[in-house]
């Protein structure tokens, strides 16, 4: 156990890994870093270190020294469903929570020139020819890939996964083509839908999700699932609780500012603070959740 008294945490810069490709969920915390700074009194890095679906930048953090130095920025998928599906050194009782940040559904899209106009045409297309669409994934174990194996249970449909290392990657592959749809979180594809090159068919949170409210919900088109992804600080396990706690209150006050809350408004992405304790419980509450889903789709869990 490390000794380190949050009075004296931080003393030198801090590293944050974020387990997937630049230019994805990053994008929720790199506006925080001034913020961070300020509050901390110390530089904090971040570093993307993508593959496995999150499984190779979260192990580093894991192994690493539980002293407040190493964090990891994650969703959900890199914690509870990877380590399921891919198999991980670690599971999430291997972190200790530290606070949540952002919490969103994911959103199903498509490109101008698949012919596909809603999700009717989504479904129909993929029951006529079993396995020829094509969906790009952040990574294979992630959260987003999880829900679209839960819609495609649901519907009694058959899709292609394409993994790629990030929302970003994959989204990149949408617009090029190589693939007919994506899913994935609202603050890589909606903006892309203002031109018309990116269609939204639909998202799959229990309601429709406020920042984009015209995008219906896959369970008022007949498909019955509900799934959200949080994403959140984590510190290896064993990390001292004054420590947790001191990082928890600097991320409390970095996502107060005025410009990071209109930023996350404007990106499709709502803010929903957790302190340490809540985010233990909402975790421990998805790792239910995705092990019954996983269980009632057949699924081996590793």
């Amino acid at each position: 156990m490390v000794t380190c008294a949050a009075g004296e945490y931080p003393t030198k810069p801090i590293r944050v890994i974020v387990p997937y490709a630049a230019g994805g969920s990053d994008h929720y915390i790199r506006p925080l870093q001034e913020r961070l700074q300020e509050k901390l009194g110390q530089a904090v890095v971040v570093e993307n270190v993508g593959g496995a679906g999150g499984i190779i930048g979260s192990s580093r953090v894991a192994a690493s020294k539980p002293d407040g130095y190493t964090v990891l920025f994650a969703g959900s998928g890199a914690i509870v469903t990877a380590p399921k599906i891919i198999g991980a050194s670690y599971t999430w009782k291997s972190f200790a929570p530290v606070a949540n940040v952002i919490a969103i559904p994911f959103t199903l899209v498509t490109h101008e020139r698949s012919g596909i106009k809603n999700f009717k045409d989504f479904l129909a297309r993929a029951s006529a020819a079993p396995g020829k669409i094509r969906y790009a994934s952040p990574g294979h174990g992630t959260s987003t890939q999880m829900a679209a194996d839960a819609m495609a249970t649901v519907a009694g449909i058959t899709i292609e996964e394409i993994p790629y290392q990030g929302g970003g990657p994959a989204t990149t592959a949408l617009l090029s083509g190589i693939v007919e749809t994506a899913i994935a979180t609202p603050s890589l594809i909606m903006p892309q839908t203002q031109d018309g090159k990116i269609i939204a068919l639909a998202v799959t949170s229990a309601q429709r999700f406020a920042p984009s409210p015209d995008v219906p919900t896959m369970r008022e088109q007949g498909v019955d699932i509900a799934v959200v992804a949080r994403y959140g600080f984590f510190m290896p396990h064993g990390t001292p609780s004054d420590i947790v706690d001191k990082f928890a209150g600097a991320v409390e006050y970095a996502i107060q500012d005025p410009g990071y809350i209109d930023l996350m408004q404007k990106s499709y992405n709502e803010i929903e603070f957790l302190n340490p304790a809540d985010y233990s419980h909402a975790v421990e509450e998805e790792d239910r959740y995705f092990t019954k889903l996983m269980q009632d789709m057949g699924m081996k869990i590793k």
